[in-house]
């Protein structure tokens, strides 16, 4: 009963802590809005930034009206159906709460302008919406858009996707370049790295490490790699060239996010095993990412 109660306690912790992290994500991006990128003048990114350009050129070429909100509803119902394979309800339930906050907190906050300067805005705003974006991913959620293809991808390719959305989305601002002019689609390019280069070096789900764990209790350290990272482990028999105590060393692969846990809870079960940690630029062969709950 007392276990029963400290798992539920954990969960409440987990969901409270993701709750938080939703909250404040949708209020950085709000403030990345509203601060910078409307003084600035930048061009959105992802499907907002997708949905506006069709209806510039639409109007441009076509006379013709379209509805960029009707396009970005569009675009953000398939990415939905794509990402839900590698991703459970929970985390459509967040970004969904994510997706309704951020527009509360544009509405509630108002349009201002720290500085004058386009470039610091650009800088110091893809930075912000870096975070945003940092924050929403740590809690399992995400803020939508051009995030679920990065998210399917890394997950399908298991590599982060990050660099090859940003690509994108300078295509993007360079078609609109062209039609529009340069002087706000290259300061937008510039907010477009900031909040790349954040989410690409700190989120880590989608980096990989090795891990050799040296134990002489190899069935309960296996027991415990399967339940926390749903994958498996290679057993080598060794000995210590000292002590020539007989041990079996467990080698296996999973994302950087998962070894401080893991090896925290192996420690309790043998506190002389020896942990080796080292990363693991790609994998040949059959693995397959954790579902995001």
């Amino acid at each position: 009963m007392k276990h029963s109660n400290n798992i539920e306690h954990q969960i409440s912790i987990r969901q409270f802590k993701a709750l938080s992290l939703v909250i404040l994500s949708s209020f950085l991006s709000a403030v990345a809005v509203q601060g910078f990128v409307e003084t600035a003048h930048l061009y959105p990114s992802g499907f907002l930034g997708i949905a506006v350009l069709i209806n510039r050129l639409s109007l441009k070429f076509l006379h013709f009206d379209l509805s960029f909100n009707l396009l970005y509803l569009i675009l953000n119902l398939a990415s939905i159906f794509l990402v839900r394979k590698v991703a459970g309800k929970k985390f459509l339930l967040y970004s969904g709460l994510q997706f309704v906050l951020v527009s509360f907190f544009i509405t509630l906050i108002p349009r201002f302008s720290l500085v004058d300067d386009p470039l610091l805005l650009s800088l110091f705003g893809g930075v912000i919406a870096g975070f945003s974006s940092l924050l929403a991913l740590q809690a399992n959620a995400s803020s939508g858009g051009m995030d679920f293809i990065a998210i399917y991808m890394s997950h399908k390719y298991n590599k982060p996707f990050w660099n090859q959305i940003m690509l994108f989305n300078i295509l993007i601002l360079i078609i609109a370049g062209i039609y529009f002019g340069f002087y706000d689609a290259f300061y937008s390019m510039i907010y477009q790295f900031a909040a790349t280069y954040i989410i690409n070096n700190l989120h880590d789900r989608y980096k990989l490490v090795s891990l050799r764990l040296i134990t002489s209790k190899p069935e309960e350290i296996s027991n415990l790699i399967f339940k926390m990272t749903q994958h498996g482990a290679t057993q080598l028999y060794a000995q210590g060239a000292y002590t020539k105590e007989e041990k079996t060393m467990l080698i296996l692969v999973c994302n950087s996010f998962e070894v401080n846990e893991l090896a925290s809870q192996a420690q309790l079960i043998d506190p002389q095993i020896f942990i080796t940690v080292s990363k693991t630029e790609q994998i040949i062969g059959n693995y397959e990412q954790k579902n995001i709950e």
